[in-house]
């Protein structure tokens, strides 16, 4: 399953919901369905549960029984068939037919607990949410201009950092962060899956610090080798040219050291040495010898 399919499982248990929230996430579900009108209502999932779920609180709610039906695409398509079920279920949540654009009636709130209850059902009806593991995008994909507008005032409204993108014939509303998606589950009354979301992203920090570092330590790995390659091809320049036995006897001793031992640290070379110096001491008497072969180059 993907993980908008989780939350949206998650979100169809509505046993939690009071009268006033129940008949505010039906509001949701149907105000930003396939259609909302005298002529239509309807409204589509393309979870059987989810659909079941609100079609049964349709029926608490108003006593109207929706036709569910199961398109060949997997869709599940709830409607209102008769024209007298359809005005009962506008004047229930307080719109007139005759209403030539949709705007969100606030009348159907009774507090801040129904505005939550009506944004679970907004997400069953237009939401959507990326795979965490890939990203972080929480989305509302809504017909109606002055609808969206409402819908991302109630989401700012509600500390959310949410924004608008219109993309192709659809108003988009859609949420970044990880952190306000986390928020807003939580909200409409998903917590496991907020948590699932959190645990996902303890995760992608501890293996990207773990990358990170592994690229850090691979990183200084090359650049040791490089230059104890250096080093080596730099003594033995001293070697043709001059002969070891030229330089003073710490030089020796560790330009001997250092060409048996390329890959040797700067610390392990030191320790190594008949009288043992520091890893900065080491590096001074290696810059010695690369300054002296330079002069051959």
């Amino acid at each position: 399953m993907s993980f908008t399919a989780d939350v949206k499982t998650e979100l169809s248990v509505i046993e939690r919901f009071s009268v006033a929230q129940k008949r505010a996430y039906a509001y949701g579900f149907l105000l930003f369905g396939k259609s909302f009108g005298v002529r239509s209502v309807s409204c589509a999932s393309d979870y059987e549960c989810v659909i079941e779920s609100f079609s049964a609180v349709i029926n608490e709610l108003t006593g109207v029984s929706p036709v569910i039906s199961n398109l060949k695409s997997g869709k599940w398509v709830l409607k209102i068939q008769m024209s007298d079920d359809r005005k009962r279920i506008l004047e229930f949540f307080d719109h007139s037919a005759n209403e030539i654009s949709l705007r969100i009636n606030h009348g159907n709130f009774e507090d801040d607990d129904c505005y939550f209850a009506f944004l679970c059902g907004v997400f069953q009806s237009c939401g959507s949410l990326s795979d965490p593991n890939k990203g972080y995008h929480l989305e509302f994909v809504v017909q109606h201009n002055k609808l969206s507008g409402d819908l991302l005032k109630i989401l700012t409204d509600s500390g959310l950092s949410a924004k608008y993108i219109l993309r192709k014939y659809s108003h988009v509303i859609y949420i970044k962060g990880s952190e306000d998606i986390e928020d807003l589950l939580t909200m409409m009354g998903a917590p496991n899956s907020s948590l699932q979301l959190m645990g996902i992203k303890v995760q992608k920090d501890v293996r990207n610090k773990i990358n990170r570092k592994m690229n850090f330590e691979s990183a200084n790995m090359s650049r040791a080798i490089e230059a104890g390659l250096a080093q080596v091809e730099a003594i033995e320049i001293i070697e043709k040219k001059q002969g070891l036995d030229s330089l003073t006897d710490e030089l020796k001793e560790l330009a001997l050291l250092r060409k048996e031992n390329p890959d040797m640290s700067l610390k392990e070379l030191g320790a190594s040495l008949s009288v043992p110096i520091s890893r900065s001491g080491v590096n001074h008497r290696l810059a010695k010898l690369i300054s002296i072969a330079e002069k051959y180059r």
